[in-house]
């Protein structure tokens, strides 16, 4: 693989990376929906001690500055090229 190649492949998975983290913030809230909000809506005990609300906050805060980056980043680069292309 060329420089360049891998210079495109870390462009691509940082501009796509930030699904990771959401996808899994939407997992942990299912989980929690479906593991502990459920068993107690039906009268039962559920018997989990994970923090599925605070780490699904973590994962999408981690997720929405990623893309926020990933989305200035990207206007910083169309910025330049049209900077570029006028003159």
């Amino acid at each position: 693989m060329t420089k360049r190649a891998w210079w495109r492949a870390l462009v691509a998975l940082m501009s796509a990376g930030w699904l990771v983290p959401m996808w899994l913030g939407v997992k942990f809230v299912l989980d929690f929906v479906y593991l502990e909000a459920w068993p107690l809506w039906a009268g039962e005990s559920p018997l989990n001690s994970f923090p599925f609300i605070g780490a699904a906050g973590d994962c999408f805060l981690l997720a929405f500055v990623w893309l926020g980056l990933v989305i200035f980043g990207w206007a910083w680069v169309g910025v330049g090229a049209l900077r570029r292309a006028q003159g």
